[in-house]
């Protein structure tokens, strides 16, 4: 039997999955109508989002001056300088990530973000072709409404997904190159808590490849930006962000968490903190023991305390693998709205920003249903 003959769904249910994919992008339809809007009165600036950061430290390490991205108070000067009046922004990434965006700094904030993240969606694309993944799955997957929030948000979702989803789906193939994608994500460690485990259990070769890819990123930020940057980002940023979970400011950050952590937190500080530390601890014992990908990537994103809709985009591609084996195996009682919800949420978070408490326990189901092996039972008639 052929690849395509495994991974085609049958024509009924690829009518339907087609029909769920148009009706998800509802939402992101009506936040683009939204920023189309904003543009139109002249602000550009908030339009862009957080692509304001991806273009604002692009253009400051190109033109050495990375000093301002690690001083909050002449960062937030700067952009508005360049963008007049936006909410509060803050630099937030590794001096690593830095080698990435300063490609696009020769181009305009719009046009740099734009082709960033064509450029993201594209590797995607292509990673989870090079792992065997159908046309119909990477369609959707590019259509899911985690990907066209990432898109709207200027955000690096797909690019993480790529490295992260993509490293996690070649390590059984190609281990060199999955744990060199792996490693390379160590541009937004957050959301690689469960994966040196895990790794080490599927292909130790892979490890060796994710920890060298992993030294040679950083070292080629200190070639190109010096020491100092590493040094600010960890007595500056590091403990700001830290801030943003302890203290809920700015609320600009704090509102849009859909974690464990972020779900606990209106009952203190200490609650949200033990319930998030016992999820990432149970997340990492627990994906080194699994072989299946798509549990694991449920549980990069339950790890990680700094978890927005768009980082759900890893998630999105759970959904899709695991929609693709019940179409062969049978979906289980409950299964299918669950898939549904766990689908259409990341849309849905900006909208009725209550849904954010409900993501971890749609992920929690997502995980368990994704645990659940063998095919279902058929029902006595």
């Amino acid at each position: 039997m052929s690849l395509k003959s495994q991974t085609k769904p049958p024509k009924g249910p690829r009518i339907l999955l087609l029909g769920i994919v148009l009706v998800s992008i509802i939402p992101a339809l009506g936040e683009a109508a939204v920023l189309g809007w904003g543009i139109a009165q002249g602000y550009w600036g908030k339009a862009l989002r957080d692509g304001v950061d991806f273009w604002a430290g692009g253009f400051l390490a190109r033109h050495n001056e990375t000093t301002l991205l690690f001083d909050p108070i002449a960062y937030r000067a700067f952009l508005h300088g360049t963008f007049g009046d936006l909410p509060v922004h803050m630099w937030s990434y590794a001096p690593n990530y830095l080698l990435l965006v300063s490609g696009f700094a020769g181009l305009s904030p719009w046009h740099a973000t734009l082709a960033f993240d064509a450029f993201s969606l594209l590797g995607l694309a292509l990673v989870l072709r090079l792992a065997k993944q159908s046309w119909w799955l990477i369609g959707a997957v590019l259509l899911s409404p985690a990907a066209l929030e990432n898109l709207l948000a200027g955000q690096n979702a797909a690019l993480v997904t790529t490295l992260v989803g993509g490293g996690i789906l070649l390590i059984p193939t190609r281990p060199r190159l999955g744990g060199a994608l792996v490693g390379l994500a160590s541009i937004k460690p957050q959301l690689g808590l469960v994966l040196p485990l895990y790794v080490a259990r599927q292909a130790p070769i892979a490890v060796l490849y994710a920890t060298l890819a992993a030294l040679l990123l950083g070292a080629a930020a200190v070639w190109a930006f010096g020491v100092q940057p590493w040094v600010q980002f960890w007595h500056i940023t590091r403990p700001a962000m830290t801030a943003v979970l302890s203290t809920g400011q700015p609320a600009d950050f704090a509102n849009g968490l859909v974690s464990v952590f972020a779900a606990f937190r209106p009952l203190g500080i200490g609650a949200a903190v033990l319930a998030q530390g016992l999820v990432s601890l149970t997340a990492v014992i627990l994906a080194a023991s699994l072989k299946n990908p798509a549990p694991v990537l449920i549980l990069a994103v339950l790890a990680s305390p700094y978890l927005h809709s768009y980082d759900l985009l890893c998630a999105s591609l759970a959904v899709a693998l695991l929609v693709q084996n019940r179409l062969a195996s049978g979906f289980a009682p409950g299964e299918k709205p669950l898939f549904l919800a766990a689908w259409m949420v990341p849309g849905l978070v900006l909208w009725l920003p209550p849904v954010s408490f409900a993501v971890p326990v749609i992920l929690g189901l997502l995980l368990a249903s994704a645990l659940r092996r063998g095919p279902v039972a058929p029902c006595d008639s």
